[in-house]
């Protein structure tokens, strides 16, 4: 590991870690109230409803001290479980095979127990036939099936609350377009969160409620087999009036809304937290802290992300004196050798990116030719897998029928090109935007005119980008691999058309910036002085 790879995660990475966790646990206080007061909500009886509200303080203070335990392990476990690159998800397959990663069940299955222990303690705060899993019955030991109900419940919304977020990319940190307090943006997005939980939780529990009347009762057997405990009527479902106990499902629903709500909290927290603003220096030495070094990391690890994204901050914020580093020479030397070096760089993954989408865009010529459809007389001929047609048969083939399920698993996603292309892209818009911010402000900050040096072929490259990109965007629409379709992870795609947005905005900002002298700009090619000549107008 390199020394700011290591700086980073002594002095940004552990801290904010710390930070999201503690956040999520003085969250969880004010949660497991409001957990409470809805398990024992009674109209019939307000006043002992709010007596028992108001006199549960110190069993609330409890049931907090005991969740928070289990959610502090939990959270500081699947802290290292967190990318900041975008899965390339281009089909079905892809996601299954994340799923069934064996990390990922294995956390799964974390969360599981976990949700079952933070179930089980706050079903014994509410009390009443939810208070004890293990009960005495006529001097035996009996299962409580009513809490078991609810807790094997919580423990399956735990485990596919992890294995959904495993399978879908939700590992992956999503840095915001605008950078924000995290307090703000919580009060922002709870509404979403708490409307994704009790969708979770609405699913799962339409699911749960007939599979356990169903064969429910396995676990109910087992558990009696492996802890010797005994039947009892009135704490068993042994009659079809089990199936019509509105207060138990209510607290199972509740219940599960709460574990997802939690386990989405400190999600989020986490993001929120890992993706703020870090400040590197700005030197020429590559030391522990320098940004240098960790811009040219050679893997996508969060240092080198949150390098680019302090690069975008200080070229973009007015007054940072880090920026007049970038416009100074070396003493001694009289060399511009952090200009060089941060322009190296970002060029250098932009040009990277040009490439990938030319070599995409060839294959995408190449197969629409190979696919075009052949012309008879006025008649079109679309020939279609597994369609025959021949006019004795309209069904499908039996290939198709036979090869269904591999097919269904690796048939393409409409955005599998932005899955390819622009699944790394949020260091790329960046890069655009650290260049054009430090272009534009190099005519007035500039004394030395290093940036001139290189200026033509910045130009060049962002609009060699903006065009690879357009040809892009028209070619997948022709072969017709684009799609609006609401299944389809459009991340990657977001951040194709972010980037795009961003070039464009950038040369408009440069062609305001220099139009006096747009003509004057050293290697400027004749294409690109014309396009910039149009930004300009």
């Amino acid at each position: 590991m390199e020394p700011v790879q290591i700086y980073t995660q002594q002095k940004i990475v552990r801290p904010r870690v710390m930070v999201s966790v503690g956040l999520t646990i003085m969250g969880l206080l004010p949660l497991i109230w409001v957990y409470r007061v809805l398990g024992t909500l009674n109209f019939l009886h307000p006043i002992t409803f709010l007596s028992g509200i108001f006199g549960g303080i110190f069993t609330t203070f409890c049931s907090w001290i005991l969740v928070a335990l289990v959610m502090f392990s939990v959270l500081v476990l699947r802290a290292n479980r967190y990318k900041v690159v975008n899965e390339k998800m281009c089909c079905r397959a892809d996601n299954l095979s994340l799923a069934l990663n064996l990390k990922a069940i294995s956390v799964a299955l974390v969360h599981c127990l976990s949700s079952f222990l933070v179930a089980s303690v706050l079903m014994w705060s509410i009390g009443g036939r939810y208070e004890d899993l293990i009960i005495n019955c006529d001097s035996q030991r009996c299962l409580n099936e009513h809490k078991w109900f609810g807790v094997q419940f919580a423990a399956l919304v735990g485990f596919l609350w992890s294995w959904n977020l495993s399978a879908f990319g939700g590992e992956c940190l999503t840095f915001p377009s605008t950078e924000a307090p995290v307090v703000k943006r919580l009060k922002e997005e709870i509404p979403d969160i708490l409307k994704s939980s009790t969708k979770l939780t609405r699913r799962v529990f339409l699911f749960y409620c007939p599979a356990y009347f169903v064969v429910g009762q396995c676990s109910v057997w087992v558990l009696k087999k492996l802890f010797f405990l005994h039947s009892s009527e009135a704490n068993e479902f042994s009659s079809w009036w089990s199936i019509v106990d509105v207060r138990l499902f209510y607290q199972t629903y509740i219940l599960g809304v709460f574990v997802t709500l939690s386990w989405s909290l400190g999600h989020f927290l986490f993001q929120a937290c890992m993706t703020k603003h870090a400040s590197y220096e700005m030197v020429d030495a590559k030391g522990e802290g320098s940004i240098m070094a960790a811009l040219e990391l050679k893997e996508d690890s969060l240092a080198k992300i949150l390098a680019f994204k302090d690069l975008h901050q200080l070229s973009a914020r007015s007054g940072d004196v880090r920026r007049q580093k970038i416009f100074s020479l070396s003493n001694p030397g009289g060399h511009p050798k952090v200009w060089k070096a941060v322009s190296a760089v970002t060029m250098s993954q932009l040009q990277e990116l040009l490439n990938r989408i030319e070599t995409s865009n060839k294959e995408l010529v190449e197969s629409y030719k190979s696919i075009m459809p052949r012309q008879a007389g006025s008649k079109i001929e679309t020939l279609k897998p597994g369609y025959n047609s021949s006019p004795k048969s309209s069904q499908p083939s039996q290939a198709t029928k036979k090869w269904y399920y591999p097919t269904f698993l690796y048939q393409q996603y409409p955005e599998k090109l932005s899955a390819k292309l622009f699944y790394d892209s949020q260091k790329h818009i960046w890069c655009v935007c650290a260049l054009s911010d430090l272009i534009t402000r190099s005519l007035t900050e500039d004394k030395y005119g290093i940036v001139q040096q290189n200026l033509g072929e910045i130009i060049n490259l962002l609009i060699s980008l903006t065009r690879t990109i357009e040809c892009l965007f028209r070619v997948s629409t022709v072969t017709g691999k684009r799609s609006t379709e609401p299944y389809v992870n459009r991340s990657s795609h977001s951040l194709g058309i972010e980037l795009y947005s961003q070039l464009k905005s950038s040369l408009h900002s440069i062609a305001a910036t220099f139009q006096p002298h747009i003509s004057e700009i050293c290697g400027l090619s004749s294409e690109s002085l014309k396009e910039l000549e149009s930004y300009a107008g």
